[in-house]
């Protein structure tokens, strides 16, 4: 599986160098906590499973210790552990760059983009409502990627380069610790999150700067609110 994924990325991206493609993959398998908190990260292992050698392996291992997904201990390196404090400054970086983006955005959308944030949006409403209904363990992963195209397209469309630039240099943090929301998540909030991305893509429709900010910054505070509980109640 890992092996097809990595082919398919080089045909892709084949100027890419192996070891960033590989670290790619990897911080998918992170954020998607398919890779846990705390876990080692073992080169001969992690080489075999994708069918390279080692000497990318490591690049790539060492490139997520620079990213800060992984920490070295000892000379192994390890998955970061949940951090409250980075988790409470990319909030603060989120609440002021993402409704601020989407003000921008709202001006600035395509036709073309506001199609297809409206796709990602009802993809995202089948699946978490399909969620609702389910009883066993729910498996987020394949939401996660759709829920990256949607917030980064706004902050694409914002045409603010400082803006996308400081969101392509976190994107990945930050969505590592909205994934985290995700792993059990309250009832009621699936079905906040059901149709919240369809009424920011008809906020971003009507043009209005101050309602999408508005729209993108309570969408952003559910998140924080659950998160923020976890933590209270981990502490207690």
């Amino acid at each position: 599986m890992k092996q097809a994924q990595l082919r398919l990325l080089k045909e892709q991206n084949p100027f890419t160098p192996l070891h960033m493609l590989v670290g790619d993959l990897l911080i998918q398998e992170i954020i998607n906590y398919r890779i846990l908190p705390g876990s080692r990260l073992v080169e001969s292992t992690i080489a075999e499973q994708f069918g390279v050698s080692r000497s990318p392996v490591r690049m790539a291992v060492e490139l997520l210790a620079e990213k800060g997904f992984v920490e070295r201990v000892d000379r192994r390196f390890y998955v970061k552990a949940f951090s409250d404090q980075e988790y409470s400054e990319l909030s603060d970086l989120s609440f002021l760059i993402e409704p601020y983006a989407a003000g921008l955005a709202a001006e600035k959308l395509t036709p073309g983009d506001l199609e297809t944030l409206f796709d990602l949006a009802r993809q995202l409403q089948r699946f978490y409502r399909e969620a609702m209904r389910q009883t066993g363990p729910i498996d987020f992963c394949p939401v996660i990627e759709v829920e990256h195209q949607f917030h980064g397209l706004i902050i694409q469309a914002s045409g603010n380069t400082v803006i996308s630039n400081i969101y392509k240099q976190y994107r990945y943090r930050i969505l590592y610790y909205r994934s985290y929301v995700l792993q059990n998540p309250p009832y009621k909030m699936l079905d906040v999150l059901a149709d919240d991305h369809l009424l920011i893509c008809n906020t971003l429709k009507l043009r209005d700067p101050d309602m999408a900010s508005a729209a993108v910054k309570r969408h952003l505070s559910i998140s924080q609110q659950v998160i923020t509980k976890s933590i209270i109640a981990k502490s207690e």
